[in-house]
């Protein structure tokens, strides 16, 4: 049997190319809306991470206006503020004086390209001499008393 031509052993194992084809398809349907639910993601963490910012800025306003030692005169001032390299458009709100003493301090911070709102923040700030200062209670030492 030395003269006989070595036939090769018929195999089937392996895919076709129609099932390979078939398997790409179905990966390709499973793998569209992983894509599109990644993108959304990377969407949402860039708004969040713009309304951090924003309330940053929001914050900041606040704080200066607080601390300001001098009376703040009512009606609107508007400004621009950079935080991380990112512009940020802001507007204050200031009321006047009312009856007990106290200013509405209303910030508002939006992206400079966009007008929608992303931060907010509302206080109150007392108008400088109207509101009356509270005397400390005397302190009595506990030990003598008894």
């Amino acid at each position: 049997m030395r003269g006989d031509p070595v036939k090769p052993e018929s195999s089937q194992a392996g895919f076709s190319l129609i099932e390979t084809v078939a398997a790409l398809g179905i990966l390709a349907l499973a793998a569209l809306p992983l894509m599109q639910l990644t993108g959304q993601a990377v969407r949402n963490t860039a708004f969040l991470e713009n309304r951090f910012l924003a309330r940053t800025v929001a914050e900041n306003i606040m704080a200066r206006t607080i601390a300001e030692p001098d009376p703040l005169e009512a009606g609107i001032e508007v400004g621009q503020e950079s935080q991380m390299a990112r512009q940020f458009a802001w507007t204050r709100l200031t009321s006047a004086v009312d009856a007990t003493g106290l200013q509405t301090i209303e910030v508002t911070v939006a992206r400079t390209e966009d007008s929608q709102i992303l931060a907010r923040l509302i206080s109150f700030r007392a108008a400088q001499g109207i509101l009356p200062a509270v005397e400390p209670e005397p302190q009595t030492d506990e030990r003598s008393q008894r």
